[in-house]
C-alpha cells in the first residue's frame, strides 16, 4: 500500500479511541492517550452503528475491541476523515478490514503492536509503561517485549528517541514503510531497527537501500523457532542487510551499544581512538579492547604531548595510552581538552578506576560540566562505586559505557557505517556481455518443466551454462593444479527469494552468500568472504571466478523456471573454468513472481532502444548503469557554467564521485534514469533523463540534461516521453519537476507535452511544471519518432 497517510501516526494531535480497554497493555495504552492529548481524545465505548459514528473524526483512531473494527466501521471511520488506525485489539486484523481500508488509503498498525510515538510532536499512542525522552533517533521494532527493553535501556542510559513504532504482526504498515517514513524525517538522524520477519523483500531492500542513502541504520535481526531452521542469525539476512548499507549489529547489547554512538558519538566518523587512564593497567585495557575489535590506538603528536607536560604534569605515554597517573579533575579535564584537539584522534576513550585519592564521583562531576565535545567516551570501572557514575555520566549526555569492549563495539559500528556507504558507492567495472538466448531457453525450460521434468539432464545443464559463457574444460587431472575450488550455489530463501551461497572448498570454513544480480565488485566481494579475507588464488582466477559468478547472477535473473542449483568450479591459476559433470539445475513450471523471487530489482534490459530523430541522426537509449559513472562525469564536465545552473540550480565547480555514484547507481524499483548515445559513439553521453517517485509510487520528479551539442533535434523529448511512458507503466499519477523560469527551451518542450506550469511556492526564481500521466498517455500525446529494439 502507499506511505501516505502514515504521517498521521507521527503528526496527529487528537485521536479516537474504540472500546474498554480491558487488558494491561489496554489500559497503559488509554492511560499515555489521556495524558499525550487531553481534551484531543475522544473515548468512544458504547457499541453504535455506522449512523451513530461522528460526522468527522480524528485523523487517528486506536481499537480496543474487534467488535469497532469491524470492515463497514472502518470504511466509516475513513469516509469521515480518519487517516490511521491503531489495532490494539487481541484478534488479528482481518482481510476484510484491509479491503474497507484501502479505498481511502487508511493505514492500520498492527496488531500485536506496542504502538507509536513521537517525542517531538504528536501523540503517546503506545502501550509503554514508560515515556520516552527526545532524541534524534528512531527506533522501529517488530517486537513488543523488544521495544520496551529498548526504551527502558535508553533512559537509563539518558537517550532519546526522534519516534519509536513496533509494527507487530505487519497486517498493514510494515519496517519498510517506516524505514521509508524515517529516511524523510528530517528529526530523525539515524535509525535503529529490529527485524523478525521479512514479509516482502523487495520492498523492503528497496526502503533500506534509500534510508541508508541519507543516514545511519543499525540493525538486529531475531528469529522464530521454525522447523529445519539453524539457530543464531540468517547468514542470507546478513548479506542482505550489507547489500542494502545496514549495519548489522551480532547481540541486543551491540545494538544499544550502537545506539548509544549514532545518539552520543555524531561526530566520529573514522576509527582512530586515543587511550586516557589513571593507570598503565586500565591504558592497557583500553588498547588492547580496540585491537580486538580492529580498531586503531590513536598516538599523541608532539605538539599534543608538549601542552599535557603543561596541564597534567603526572601524565605520561606509556606506549598503551596516555597514564594520567595521579592527575587531578582540573588537570585530567585539561589533559582531555588536549587530546580532543589533537587531528590524529578520532575519537577519545577515558578509562576510570577508583583507586585511592580518585573516585568516581568528583571525576564524572568534573567531566560533564567542562562540556567537552562529543567525540569522547568514558569507561567507569568496577560496579559498586561505578554504577552511580554512570548514572551520573549517562545524566550529563556522556557517551558512557559499561566496558572498554562495549566502547570499542560503538567506535567500530559507526566505522562499519562510513565503510559500507563507500562500498556502496564503489564504481564496478563494465557487465560482461552475455549473448544468450534468453527466449529460446526460457521457452526450452518451460517444456521441460510443463512434461514433469524437475532437473535438467547433464546436455541441458551443460547447454544451459554454456549460453551463459560458464564453460569450461571437464574436470580431471588438471585440477589439481586449481587455484581456487568452488562450490556456487542458487537456494529459494523462504524469505529472501533467490539467494547465491559460494563455498570456498579448499578451505572449509562458512559460506559468503548473495542476491543476484550482482557486478564484478560484489562478486568479487563474495569471494572475499568466502575465504575470510585469505584469498591466496591469482588474480587471473579471481577475475574468471568473478565473471562466472556475474553470469550466473544473470542467469538466475533472467530464468524464472530455475528454482535450484548446485554447481562446483575449479579455476586454474591462468584463469582457466573447470566444469564438472555432476551439476544440478532444478526447474519448476511454477515461477514465483519477480518481486518475490528477487530481493534486488533487476537492470531494466527492456528499456533499451533505437531511435532515429531529425536529420537522419540515431541514438541508443538505455537504463543507466553503476559502470557509467566515468561517462556521467564526462558528460557533467563538458557543460557550461549556465547549463549546469539551468540544471542543477546553481554553479557546480566540480562534480564528485559521490555525486556522480549517487546518478548512476539507482533503485530500479523507484527510480528510471536513462542515458542516450550517439549509435555510432556508444562511449559518449548525449543526454540523460531520470524520474524518481515518492515511496508510495504515487508522484515522482523529473529531470532532464541534453548536452548543447545535440539539441534541437527532439532529444530532449523524446527522453521526456520515454520517462512519461515508464511513469505510466509503473502506475505512477503525477510527474512533476521544477525549472528555472528563464529556462525557455525546457518550459517550451513541457508546455508541448502538456505540462501545465505555476509559480513555485518555494523558490520565487522557478516555476513547478505538473502532468497527469494518465490523460497524456490517454491522449496519445507522444511524440512520433522512429523507434525500433537495438
Amino acid at each position: 500500500m502507499t506511505l501516505r497517510n502514515i504521517d498521521a501516526l507521527f503528526s496527529s494531535q487528537t485521536v479516537c479511541a474504540f472500546g474498554e480497554a480491558e487488558t494491561p497493555a489496554q489500559q497503559q495504552l488509554l492511560a499515555n492517550l489521556s495524558e499525550s492529548a487531553g481534551n484531543g481524545l475522544t473515548h468512544i465505548t458504547r457499541h453504535a452503528r455506522r449512523s451513530r459514528l461522528p460526522d468527522t473524526v480524528a485523523p487517528c483512531a486506536v481499537i480496543f475491541e474487534a467488535e469497532w473494527g469491524r470492515a463497514e466501521i472502518i470504511s466509516a471511520l475513513a469516509e469521515a476523515g480518519c487517516r490511521a488506525v491503531v489495532w490494539a485489539a487481541p484478534s488479528r486484523i482481518g482481510d476484510d478490514v484491509l479491503r474497507a481500508a484501502r479505498p481511502t488509503n487508511m493505514r492500520l498498525l498492527g496488531g500485536r503492536s506496542a504502538g507509536v510515538v513521537n517525542t517531538k510532536r504528536g501523540l503517546n499512542m503506545t502501550s509503554l509503561a514508560s515515556q520516552p525522552r527526545a532524541g534524534q533517533v528512531a527506533l522501529i521494532s517488530q517486537s513488543q517485549s523488544l521495544t520496551a527493553a529498548a526504551l527502558d535501556w535508553a533512559l537509563g542510559r539518558n537517550i532519546g528517541f526522534s519516534w519509536l513504532a513496533c509494527t507487530g504482526a505487519e497486517a498493514d504498515i510494515d519496517a519498510a514503510d517506516l524505514l521509508d517514513h524515517a529516511a524523510l524525517d528530517p528529526q530523525t538522524r539515524a535509525v535503529v531497527l529490529q527485524v523478525g520477519e521479512i514479509a516482502e523483500p523487495r520492498k523492503f531492500m528497496s526502503a533500506a537501500r534509500a534510508a541508508a542513502r541519507v543516514k545511519p541504520v543499525l540493525v538486529l535481526q531475531t528469529r522464530a523457532d521454525r522447523p529445519g531452521l539453524e539457530g543464531g542469525p540468517d547468514p542470507a539476512r546478513s548479506a542482505a542487510f550489507a547489500r542494502a548499507g545496514l549495519v548489522e549489529c551480532e547481540n541486543l547489547g551491540g545494538l544499544f551499544d550502537g545506539l548509544a554512538a549514532l545518539e552520543l558519538l555524531p561526530g566520529v566518523r573514522q576509527d582512530r581512538v586515543m587511550v586516557l587512564g589513571n593507570g598503565a593497567g586500565v591504558c592497557a585495557l583500553g588498547t588492547d579492547a580496540l585491537r580486538r575489535a580492529s580498531l586503531k590506538p590513536a598516538s599523541a603528536a608532539k605538539e599534543t604531548i608538549d601542552t599535557l607536560a603543561e596541564a597534567a604534569p603526572q601524565a605520561h605515554n606509556t606506549g598503551a595510552g596516555i597514564d594520567l597517573a595521579s592527575s587531578d579533575t582540573e588537570q585530567t579535564v585539561a589533559a582531555l581538552r588536549a587530546v580532543l584537539a589533537d587531528p590524529a584522534a578520532d575519537a577519545v576513550l577515558l578509562v576510570h578506576s577508583p583507586v585511592a585519592g580518585q573516585p568516581h564521583e568528583p571525576m564524572v562531576n568534573a567531566v560533564a560540566e567542562a562540556d567537552l565535545n562529543s567525540r569522547l567516551m568514558t569507561v567507569w570501572l568496577g560496579l559498586h562505586t561505578a554504577l552511580p557514575a554512570r548514572a551520573a555520566s549517562a545524566q550529563a549526555r556522556l557517551a558512557t559505557f559499561a566496558s572498554v569492549d562495549e566502547a570499542a563495539r560503538a567506535i567500530l559500528y559507526r566505522r562499519r557505517y562510513h565503510e559500507t556507504r563507500e562500498l556502496l558507492t564503489a564504481t564496478p567495472p563494465p557487465d560482461p556481455t552475455v549473448t544468450a538466448n534468453v527466449e529460446a531457453l526460457r521457452h526450452r525450460l518451460q517444456t521441460l518443466a510443463a512434461d514433469g521434468v524437475e532437473w535438467l539432464s547433464a546436455e541441458d545443464t551443460q547447454e544451459t551454462l554454456a549460453e551463459y559463457g560458464i564453460i569450461g574444460a571437464p574436470s580431471g587431472r588438471d585440477d589439481a593444479d586449481a587455484s581456487i575450488q568452488v562450490r556456487i550455489e542458487a537456494i529459494d530463501h523462504p524469505e529472501l527469494g533467490m539467494i547465491m551461497r559460494v563455498t570456498d572448498e579448499t578451505l572449509g570454513i562458512q559460506p559468503a552468500y548473495g542476491f543476484a544480480p550482482l557486478d564484478a565488485l560484489l562478486a568479487r566481494r563474495m569471494l572475499e568472504h568466502a575465504s575470510a579475507g585469505r584469498l591466496s588464488a591469482t588474480t587471473e582466477a579471481v577475475e574468471a571466478l568473478a565473471l562466472a559468478l556475474v553470469r550466473l547472477s544473470k542467469l538466475i535473473v533472467d530464468l524464472a523456471e530455475i528454482v535450484g542449483l548446485d554447481l562446483h568450479l575449479a579455476i586454474g591459476p591462468h584463469g582457466r573454468l573447470h566444469t564438472p559433470t555432476d551439476t544440478l539445475i532444478e526447474i519448476t513450471a511454477t515461477p514465483r513472481p519477480a518481486r518475490w523471487r528477487l530481493a534486488m530489482s533487476p537492470y531494466p534490459a527492456r528499456m533499451r532502444h533505437r531511435v532515429t530523430l531529425a536529420g537522419e541522426r540515431s541514438y541508443v537509449v538505455r537504463a543507466i548503469r553503476p559502470s557509467d559513472e566515468p561517462l556521467v562525469l564526462e558528460l557533467l564536465g563538458s557543460l557550461s557554467p549556465e547549463e549546469i545552473r539551468l540544471r542543477f540550480f546553481s554553479y557546480i565547480r566540480h562534480f564528485s564521485h559521490d555525486m556522480a555514484a549517487r546518478m548512476t547507481q539507482v533503485d530500479y524499483d523507484r527510480e528510471v534514469s536513462l542515458v542516450i548515445s550517439p549509435a555510432d559513439r556508444p562511449e559518449e553521453l548525449a543526454g540523460m533523463g531520470t524520474i524518481i517517485a515518492d515511496p508510495d509510487g504515487h508522484e515522482a520528479e523529473f529531470a532532464v540534461l541534453v548536452h548543447r551539442s545535440h539539441t534541437s533535434i527532439g532529444l530532449g523529448r523524446h527522453l521526456l516521453d520515454c520517462l512519461l511512458r515508464q511513469a505510466h507503466a509503473r502506475g505512477i499519477t503525477v510527474v512533476y519537476g521544477d525549472i528555472l523560469a528563464h529556462n525557455r527551451p525546457m518550459l517550451e518542450l513541457a508546455r508541448s507535452l502538456g505540462f501545465t506550469v505555476h509559480r513555485s511556492l518555494e523558490e520565487p526564481t522557478s516555476v513547478r511544471a505538473e502532468i497527469d500521466v494518465v490523460r497524456y498517455r490517454e491522449g496519445g500525446a507522444r511524440h512520433p519518432i522512429d523507434e525500433a529494439p537495438a
